[in-house]
């Protein structure tokens, strides 16, 4: 792993009852090792390759970046759904002070790498195929929805995304797809898709404690970057009924906390 990143990722935990291939599943992020966190200074487009968290108040304000451009990058077949695609713009527009606008640009790539994919082989795959970055008074993201699962999996528990970049995460579009063929009752991927683009977005926004500074002591001493509050986008390990629910009310969001911490830093 490159020593400058820090990730964090959201996994699912299975639990397996009677015949049903899927009982109840939890969200929760596992504790990586931070590691080095070095910035590297001296590789093309650097300003986009920092540790995780760095790029918070870029991201949040307009006090250098005006406008965001988010990347999708996705071989085929695995791109995320329309729906999923809609809310994650009305979820950045709801929080990001962005007066020039926020615009989302897809990039269907074929990744070089053999999954599963371990986190080095995600960053080049980043490497390799992405195409959007800071310019001018425009900051960039990117997303990759991959095509294989994380290789952290482990029983039942998968990975279904991480932050690992100030700029940059990874969607398991693949284990959304494997979930829901392995449902009795069906999985709704938008629920899912955007409960997990939400709470990595939340790290890249520097939550909880990792470039946006506290207002309130809401920091999981157990699962540091993460907030106390159970019900809380950001909280460690939220279990929810979005797997057997069609409602878009399910999708967690933001507590009142993390909110705050979000406005002072820049952000709406």
């Amino acid at each position: 792993m490159h020593k400058y990143m820090k990730r964090t990722s959201l996994r699912f935990e299975k639990a397996i009852a009677a015949l049903l291939l899927i009982g109840l599943i939890g969200v929760s992020c596992k504790k990586d090792d931070d590691g080095d966190n070095t910035p590297q200074q001296t590789t093309e487009n650097s300003a986009n390759k920092q540790p995780l968290g760095t790029s918070a108040n870029e991201l949040l304000s307009a006090d250098e970046f005006t406008s965001l451009r988010v990347e999708l990058a996705y071989p085929d077949g695995f791109r995320p759904t329309q729906e999923t695609i809609d809310l994650i713009d009305d979820f950045l527009e709801a929080r990001l002070d962005k007066p020039d606008g926020i615009t989302i640009v897809e990039n269907r790539i074929e990744p070089t790498q053999t999954p599963p994919y371990t986190i080095n082989e995600i960053v080049a795959i980043e490497d390799e195929n992405r195409t959007v970055f800071n310019n001018g008074d425009e900051i960039g993201v990117y997303i990759f929805f991959s095509d294989g699962n994380s290789s952290s999996n482990s029983g039942s528990s998968v990975v279904l995304g991480t932050a690992y970049r100030n700029t940059s995460m990874v969607i398991y579009e693949k284990t959304f797809m494997d979930l829901a063929d392995q449902s009795p009752t069906g999985i709704n991927r938008t629920l899912i898709e955007t409960s997990t683009l939400r709470h990595e977005f939340g790290h890249i926004f520097g939550l909880v404690n990792i470039g946006t500074p506290l207002t309130s002591d809401h920091e999981d001493p157990d699962n540091n970057r993460h907030c106390v509050v159970e019900d809380c986008l950001m909280y460690f390990q939220t279990v929810t009924n979005i797997f057997n629910s069609s409602s878009l009310s399910t999708i967690p969001d933001f507590d009142e906390l993390c909110i705050a911490d979000l406005q002072a830093n820049g952000g709406l």
